[in-house]
């Protein structure tokens, strides 16, 4: 896992502080109270880690930013709040010149959202293994039971073995003691197996194929378990059982619809010629009211024809009235003057003729004609107002005689109603029961029917779990003797021991000797050092070191081999190492030998082996290269950075620069 941090940015409430890294060692030193080893908290911290709450942190700090490279190409910033859960992650992919971002949760809930679409990417954790183009390597969840589920591993739990804490540097062997609690020592343990070869690709496979089997096995045997209660609480055996039973449904059921066609018949034929005669009546009524309706709108209209010409005759009666009474009052008058314009007539007329109008007046007949108009006008106004009184009593008559066949025809429809109702209320009295029979049957029926593929189903999900029992075996022969193989294939374990025993030596750690032997029992992977023709007379490991300083030196080592192995093999573990104090209850005055021997020996690591990892270390002195070579390295270029950090001196500021509390 190609990961080499760049940059962490912590942004506090005054300011932005950066933290760069080289891209070999990064050296921080100083006084107690500088916040050295908050920055390793930090990037821990950025990668999913709960934060050690310093009290500068407490009071100044906001949030953080860790700038990394992922297999050389491939930019990432892991970007987390203070108190915050989740932390939001940004890189390029530089193959596709495409930028992400998304939020990881630290751990994710079972019924998560994939963080990328159509992956299996639910938090950081995963996140993680997916920039490095590896996948998480799955590990059995029980270590006693072998049918026990495959859970992956987590990314954190590979830091156990690249960032040493100040805190238990001394007091806990990467949590592979007996005292560790039981989750913590197993998984410990199965990243020894990772590293030493033991969960090789194969024994991986296997694994899955078998944690697969194992469910898929489990699946269908619940599903037979279910099937079967099923048919049992419906009393039902087997495809022959569900077949005689449809057979006798069809019987009762074709039963149920004839007594309902009985009982139907035997109500409509006892109703049928009271319902039809009322019928017959009410359809004769209907159309004699319709009739009646129209013969009543034709008088309505012959009425109001007749009353406006009476109207007209009105008057025109007084418009000869007023003639006749003009011509009298006017008769025998000489007019002297126009009656229109009001001038004086000097006009000459003949004899007999009108000085208004110069006409010649005829002579008067004993019966003047508007008179005989007059006469003619009342004899047709009579004649009139009979034809109306006439009209107007055949009009009453008709309107009489519909109001007495529409409550005829009333009567009818009430007596239509009572009888349907009956014949209604004596058919859904007797159906009502058959037809809801007739529906639990045919409910029934095809609830048999559905049911038949399922004794069918039962025999070929025994089938498929004998198979699969079959097949568990099989994989379970294949996958001890894979098991076997890789952990008798101790090339790696012997690799370890070596590098282990040589980093010791190299270091200078008191009472080693280059021939002596180094143990590891791969049920606790604890390391055991004995003196060669000693038998078990000299036994050294962690829990035996009396001073606390050689535990701190011990465990270095053992990470240190670890990770010359996993250079050496190409084993997928972070390409990077955080070492807080490991000179902790080590003088670098009174125990110059190891202070001087095991640095030299990280330089020239670093500087040779390790050159593509990248190591972080806080110590209380800072120790320089001195052999000319591996200075030159160091000195030239951006492989080394050294940083001297004090709590109350402005040449060498600690972390948070500007504060300067407890």
């Amino acid at each position: 896992m190609k990961i080499q941090l760049v940059n962490l940015t912590l942004r506090c409430r005054k300011a932005s502080i950066n933290v760069p890294f080289a891209k070999s060692i990064t050296f921080f030193y100083g006084k107690m109270g500088a916040g050295k080893s908050t920055i390793l908290h930090l990037v821990d911290f950025c990668l999913g880690n709960e934060l050690v709450q310093t009290p500068a942190l407490q009071q100044e700090f906001n949030g953080a930013e860790l700038e990394v490279l992922i297999n050389n190409f491939r930019h990432a910033v892991f970007s987390r709040d203070k108190g915050s859960n989740q932390v939001n992650v940004t890189w390029l992919d530089v193959n596709t010149e495409e930028t992400w971002n998304v939020i990881a949760p630290i751990s994710s809930k079972s019924d998560a959202i994939p963080l990328i679409p159509s992956s299996s990417i639910y938090n950081l954790s995963d996140l993680i293994f997916y920039l490095c183009n590896i996948q998480p390597p799955r590990v059995r969840k029980s270590k006693l039971k072998e049918d026990t589920e495959l859970i992956r591993l987590s990314f954190r739990d590979l830091m156990w073995y690249c960032y040493l804490s100040q805190d238990e540097i001394d007091s806990s062997f990467f949590y592979l003691g007996r005292d560790e609690h039981d989750y913590k020592r197993y998984k410990s343990r199965d990243i020894m197996r990772l590293l030493l070869g033991f969960h090789q690709e194969n024994v991986a496979y296997l694994e899955g194929e078998l944690y697969e089997t194992r469910r898929n096995k489990a699946s269908k045997l619940e599903a037979v378990t279910q099937i079967n209660n099923f048919l049992k609480e419906s009393k039902i055996a087997d495809k022959f059982e569900i077949e005689r039973n449809l057979e006798s449904l069809d019987v009762e059921l074709n039963k149920k619809k004839q007594e309902l066609l009985d009982i139907r018949n035997t109500i409509f034929r006892n109703n049928k010629h009271l319902i039809d005669e009322y019928k017959t009546k009410a359809i004769i009524y209907s159309k004699t009211l319709e009739e009646l309706s129209k013969a009543a709108l034709d008088m309505e209209e012959q009425i109001n024809t007749r009353k406006r010409l009476q109207n007209e005759y009105n008057i025109t009666s007084i418009k000869v009235s007023r003639s006749i009474v003009a011509k009298n009052a006017l008769k025998g008058v000489a007019f002297c003057s126009c009656p229109e314009c009001g001038q004086d007539l000097n006009l000459v007329v003949p004899v007999n003729h009108c000085k208004v109008c110069t006409q010649e007046i005829k002579d008067q007949t004993d019966v003047d004609d508007t008179e005989l108009l007059q006469v003619d006008l009342k004899i047709r106004q009579r004649e009139l107002q009979d034809s109306l009184l006439r009209l107007e009593k055949k009009k009453s008559a008709i309107e009489q005689e519909r109001i007495n066949i529409s409550r005829e025809k009333v009567k009818i429809d009430r007596k239509l109603v009572e009888f349907e109702s009956e014949y209604d209320s004596a058919y859904l009295s007797l159906a009502r029961e058959l037809e809801r029979e007739i529906g639990s049957i045919t409910a029934y029926i095809q609830a048999l029917i559905n049911l038949l593929p399922l004794p069918g189903k039962v025999e070929q999900l025994y089938k498929e779990v004998e198979n699969l029992i079959a097949e568990e075996e099989r994989l379970k022969r294949e996958l001890k003797e894979a098991r076997a193989k890789a952990e008798n294939d101790a090339t790696n374990l012997k690799e370890l021991k070596d590098l282990f025993l040589d980093n010791l030596w190299q270091v200078g750690f008191s009472g080693i000797h280059q021939d002596d032997l180094v143990e590891i029992n791969t049920t606790d992977f604890i390391p055991h050092i004995t003196r060669k023709g000693q038998d078990d007379l000299f036994v050294m490991n962690f829990s035996n070191l009396s001073s606390g300083g050689k535990k701190t030196i011990f465990k270095c080592c053992f990470a240190l081999a670890v990770h010359r192995l996993a250079a050496k093999k190409g084993i997928e573990i972070p390409s990077f190492v955080m070492i807080d104090t490991p000179m902790k209850n080590i003088s670098e005055r009174e125990n110059k030998d190891i202070f001087e021997g095991f640095y030299r020996f990280i330089y020239k690591l670093f500087a040779t082996e390790l050159k593509e990892r990248q190591l972080i270390i806080v110590d209380k002195e800072y120790f320089k290269p001195d052999e000319p070579l591996i200075k030159e390295y160091y000195m030239n270029g951006d492989n080394f950075i050294v940083k001297h950090m004090t709590p109350d001196d402005d040449k060498h500021p600690p972390l948070i620069h500007y504060y300067r509390g407890l």
